[in-house]
């Protein structure tokens, strides 16, 4: 393999002989590692057998390649090699979700871009293979939308003290995906890995940008969970109240629900990741 077959596509994005001299080393570079690791004889590669897969393989260079062209000539650079090798293999068991594959692609390209020098980190490869599409999905909505956003926990309050969690860190900012049960284990994820803070201790002081979260699913079976619990206290109370061999019990008194307002933000480790790889 030779630079004429990846110089081609990029002198295709940039017009001609002006990327030739300029990209001619990083991407000589950069076709040396693909070939390590996409090069092989694809007959002979179980993982690569379909076609689809194929097609996906294509896209991942084209996306490469795209967002290398995108790099100011005077900031062309060699890529590191402690993020090249390792993305390269890692895009091969993510080759097919596409917003991790575009990721893998952003990281790999910001590597040769001597202006991102100062964010970008190694560690960014392991982060991405920790990632599911949903994961992908809402780290680029919180970060379009201004690097953070409101969120909320729905509460049921207990006439005995406390309050009972209905629902934790439900999140809006995500058009493409409403199923809070998918969104909620995505945020945590997210602020495992040191990408996003969450924080029920501080919230917006503009009470109405929390009005829309009233009119979730959620909201409303919380309210229908409190009638239903209500109402079993309530016969609970009342066949215990005939037996007099049944001790008491102190059944609380469900009220609500309400929303706990919080905000999440994206972390300084968070926002070089997504200059890196978004």
């Amino acid at each position: 393999m030779n630079v004429e077959s990846f110089m081609p596509i990029v002198q295709g994005f940039l017009g001609g002989a002006v990327s030739a001299g300029v990209f001619k080393g990083p991407i000589t570079s950069l076709e040396d590692w693909w070939y390590v690791n996409y090069g092989h004889d694809i007959s002979k590669t179980a993982d690569l057998l379909k076609v689809e897969r194929e097609v996906s393989v294509e896209k991942l260079k084209r996306e490469l390649l795209e967002e290398a062209s995108k790099i100011k000539p005077e900031n062309i650079k060699e890529p590191k090699l402690n993020i090249l090798g390792p993305a390269l293999e890692a895009s091969r068991y993510f080759i097919e979700d596409e917003p991790l594959r575009i990721m893998f692609a952003k990281l790999i390209a910001s590597s040769m871009d001597s202006s991102k020098d100062s964010y970008i980190h190694p560690s960014f490869v392991e982060i991405i293979k920790q990632m599911n599409p949903i994961d992908a999905d809402n780290m680029l909505n919180i970060h379009l939308n201004g690097n953070e956003g409101s969120i909320c926990e729905i509460k049921a309050d207990l006439s005995t003290g406390g309050y009972l969690k209905l629902y934790t860190n439900i999140y809006l900012g995500n058009p493409n995906q409403r199923n809070q049960s998918l969104i909620g284990p995505s945020l945590e994820n997210l602020k495992r890995m040191g990408l996003i803070k969450i924080d029920y201790q501080e919230f917006y002081t503009n009470e109405a940008v929390y009005d829309i979260f009233k009119n979730t699913e959620e909201f409303s079976s919380a309210a229908e969970y409190i009638i239903r619990t209500n109402a079993e206290h309530d016969r609970t109370r009342e066949i215990n109240s005939r037996n007099p061999q049944i001790t008491s019990t102190d059944l609380p008194v469900l009220t609500g629900p309400e929303l706990q307002k919080g905000i999440l933000k994206v972390t300084p480790y968070g926002v070089n990741f997504c200059a890196a790889c978004l």
